[in-house]
């Protein structure tokens, strides 16, 4: 459902220095997606993400959220449990289901942080593809495939940006 509010449109993607001057983290989080008209919801709370991740998001927000982490599809299927033929054979406009749909907007939530965190795209993305001391040793990209594993990058994140050793 529409509101009333004017619709942003605004790309991370595409536009990443627009990004930066965003400060509510809903409209960075759809900013994260593809913009408003990708999502096909605006978003304001919580209740809407809610509302979003029951209906599902498009197929074409994963080839963006990929396109953000500099991964490839193959591994994007693995961090939202989806097999790469099922996403090859949907349609852009095609809805993913609850579970994939809630694990892109975890991811969508751990990539608005890290930018917030690190400054720049580019520098969360190099960090993520990192082997980290605090995870064992392993990249924070391959914890994004639970909410747990979200949870800790974003715990992560906050330690870095406070300044605790990570």
């Amino acid at each position: 459902m529409k509101s009333k509010k004017e619709v942003k449109v605004i790309n991370l993607a595409q536009e990443p220095q627009v990004f930066y001057g965003i400060q509510n983290k809903y409209d960075r989080i759809v900013s994260v997606l593809g913009g408003s008209l990708q999502v096909g919801h605006v978003v304001n709370s919580d209740i809407d993400l809610i509302e979003i991740t029951r209906k599902g998001l498009p197929k074409s927000v994963i080839l963006t959220v990929s396109s953000i982490l500099g991964v490839s599809m193959e591994k994007m299927s693995a961090l939202i449990h989806v097999s790469h033929r099922t996403i090859q054979r949907k349609q852009d406009h095609e809805l993913l289901n609850v579970y994939s749909t809630e694990q892109i907007l975890e991811i969508a939530q751990v990539i608005s942080r890290g930018i917030e965190v690190m400054g720049t795209i580019e520098s969360f993305v190099a960090w993520l593809h990192k082997d980290i001391r605090g995870l064992g040793y392993k990249k924070p990209l391959d914890f994004l495939d639970t909410s747990f594993g979200t949870k800790l990058i974003k715990d992560i994140l906050g330690r870095i940006e406070h300044g605790v050793y990570s």
